[in-house]
């Protein structure tokens, strides 16, 4: 079995995502979404009302007995 050197993956301080100390809010998530343009955010929005009303039907739906 091989495994792969330890330079080749991020240390876990680069893999922690900046954090207001403030209000505590993860900016890293932000400023992820800040590099989108105004219709990928939109797309991405609706990707996850998509979702959501995906897992509510789900959730409607009737399962069968056990």
């Amino acid at each position: 079995m091989t495994t792969a050197p330890t330079e080749c993956f991020p240390s876990e301080e680069e893999l922690r995502p900046r954090v207001d100390p403030e209000t505590g809010i993860d900016l890293s998530l932000i400023e992820e979404n800040l590099r989108l343009t105004p219709w990928e955010r939109l797309q991405a929005n609706a990707d996850a009302i998509n979702f959501i009303d995906t897992a509510r039907a789900a959730l409607n739906k009737p399962h069968a007995a056990a």
